[in-house]
C-alpha cells in the first residue's frame, strides 16, 4: 500500500495555522489549542484536506483519547455539532475570511 504524501504548508498557510493557533478553543474558550484540519461537514460527505479550513480545538475536544466522547475524533464532525453546536466547517471558512493571512 502506498502512503500518500502530505504536502507541507505554505507561507500563507502557515501564517493561517499561526493565527488559528493562537485562538481560544472553539467548545471551551480554553488555551491552550491544536489545530483540528475540517475533512468532513455536518451533513456527510468528505472534503480534501487544506492548512486553510482549520480550527482551534483543545485537545478534550480534538483528540479521542481526552474525554469520553466528546472530541470530533471520537463522535465525527456531525455528531461533534449535535453535542456541541458548533459547526466546524462554517467556523473554518469564517476564520479563514478573518485571517491575517487572507490577504485580498
Amino acid at each position: 500500500m502506498k502512503r500518500s504524501q502530505k504536502k507541507p504548508p505554505t507561507a500563507t498557510e502557515r501564517a493561517h495555522m499561526d493565527y488559528v493557533a493562537s485562538l481560544p478553543c472553539l467548545v471551551s474558550g480554553e488555551l491552550p489549542v491544536t489545530i483540528h484540519h475540517v475533512t468532513s461537514s455536518i451533513h456527510g460527505g468528505r472534503l480534501s484536506r487544506s492548512h486553510l479550513l482549520i480550527v482551534p480545538l483543545s485537545a478534550r475536544y480534538h483528540l479521542i483519547q481526552h474525554g469520553p466522547r466528546e472530541s470530533v475524533e471520537a463522535c465525527g464532525h456531525a455528531g461533534f455539532y449535535r453535542m456541541h453546536g458548533v459547526d466546524l466547517l462554517s467556523e473554518a471558512e469564517r476564520l479563514w475570511s478573518e485571517s491575517p493571512a487572507n490577504l485580498d
